[in-house]
């Protein structure tokens, strides 16, 4: 993607960001004004109740009054009674006014003494004089006195966030989903790149591995006219013999692509039977030999599985275990190292095919069996191949109920691993 058009889309994105957190400050401010007038108009309520309530007028003064007189309150100033009744009255009227949140009080003179509190009250965080009303009428006339209630809501913002999740909620919504919506735009878009990038390098590949044959053949054909001109008919036979080779390599080519296309578009059907996996390894190996043999290295075979018989497409599974021997070979670095070995788990075969060859980053191991994908880095890309091989093993196993997965490192190696389930 464009980084003009990226660039764009990200201050776009943080212009609409900050045009919400605004918007939310401005509904704050606006709730929370809304809320100081209801808090108000309740405080007022109680102080309204209170020139009617002569029982509780008299149990609020009396609080006063035993405090100056005694320093202290006791049991007979009634101080749990009129805590209950002030609780439950703030209650009732905010629940008038649809306010359901927890709070704390405080009674106070006006030297902020304090004379009675309530359970959650916190002497450090509780704001004096945020929420106040003056106890009036006959409160003052029952003591004398000025009294003051102090209230305050706990966790304000919280509260005030709940109020406004009718907004907050679709607009974090809408914006996750825009913000997910450019985050798999971008990703799709690198993703289509990394893939047109391979299908060039596949396609660049394949038309290099097919003009050479291509070109022999009509090399051969040139050579094969001109001497059948003058009647030189002592090595005809033998390009005869070199056009049927290159034309094998060209056939070859052309069904490697044809075969996984075919299988991937379900074209083809396994033709499953019962199968002694240890003698189709075996048969594989045997086709296999020559090309080990040649480059002077060696292959162990470690058979530990007892339940060795699977339902298998006999022509497909030998090239799976072929095209890994392939692999093990080619990717080695100097003599083939190659071990292949099968075990048994409690409901598993398991195959696995190493070698000690140049080894495979981490970073390549999610690729591997990507159609088309080829390692590039280190000497890799030496290797002639159209990275179809291990997408067909993939294919092949999976069609088969089983799993691979690889295990390997960096000058270290490379295991691939099969596992089928045996009944």
């Amino acid at each position: 993607m464009n980084r003009t058009i990226i660039t764009f889309i990200v201050v776009s994105l943080l212009g609409l960001i900050t045009i919400q957190v605004g918007l939310l400050n401005i509904g704050l401010r606006m709730e929370k004004e809304k809320y100081t007038k209801e808090i108000d108009a309740v405080l007022y309520s109680i102080k309204s109740h209170l020139y009617t309530d002569t029982e509780l007028s008299q149990q609020i003064a009396k609080l006063q009054i035993d405090l100056d007189e005694k320093g202290m309150l006791t049991a007979d100033s009634l101080p749990e009674q009129t805590l209950r009744a002030i609780d439950t009255l703030l209650k009732e009227q905010l629940a008038k006014r649809g306010i359901s949140a927890d709070f704390s009080f405080a009674l106070t003179d006006t030297k902020n003494q304090l004379l009675l509190t309530s359970g959650a009250f916190n002497a450090e965080t509780f704001p004096l004089h945020r929420h106040t009303v003056r106890f009036g009428s006959l409160v003052e006339v029952f003591c004398g006195c000025n009294i003051l209630l102090h209230f305050n809501q706990t966790n304000l913002y919280a509260y005030l966030f709940g109020q406004l999740a009718y907004l907050l909620i679709p607009s974090l919504l809408f914006l996750l989903i825009i913000v997910g919506g450019f985050s798999f735009l971008i990703y799709n878009t690198n993703r289509q790149k990394r893939l047109l990038n391979i299908k060039n390098d596949f396609i660049n590949n394949l038309t290099h591995e097919l003009k050479t044959p291509v070109f022999s053949i009509s090399l051969l054909t040139k050579v094969f006219r001109e001497r059948l001109k003058l009647n030189q008919t002592d090595k005809l036979e033998e390009y005869i013999g070199l056009m049927e080779t290159e034309n094998q390599k060209l056939k070859g080519h052309i069904d490697k692509v044809l075969e996984l296309a075919s299988l991937e578009n379900g074209k083809y059907s396994l033709q499953k039977e019962d199968c002694d996996l240890h003698g189709l390894i075996n048969e594989a190996v045997k086709e296999v030999a020559l090309k080990i043999d040649t480059a002077q290295g060696h292959l162990v075979k470690n058979f530990q599985a007892i339940k060795g018989h699977l339902l298998l497409d006999r022509v497909h599974f030998k090239n799976v275990i072929q095209n890994l021997l392939d692999n093990a070979i080619k990717y080695s670095n100097g003599q083939p190292n190659i071990a292949i070995s099968t075990s048994n788990t409690k409901e598993k075969l398991v195959i696995a095919v190493s070698d000690k060859g140049i080894g495979i980053a981490p970073e390549h191991h999610r690729h591997l069996f990507d159609k088309f994908y080829r390692v590039t880095t280190g000497n890799l890309h030496n290797i002639k191949g159209f990275g179809l091989g291990l997408s067909y093993v993939k294919y092949i196993v999976e069609a088969h109920g089983g799993a691979i997965r690889v295990q390997s490192k960096e000058a270290e190696g490379t295991t691939f691993i099969m596992e089928f389930p045996v009944a």
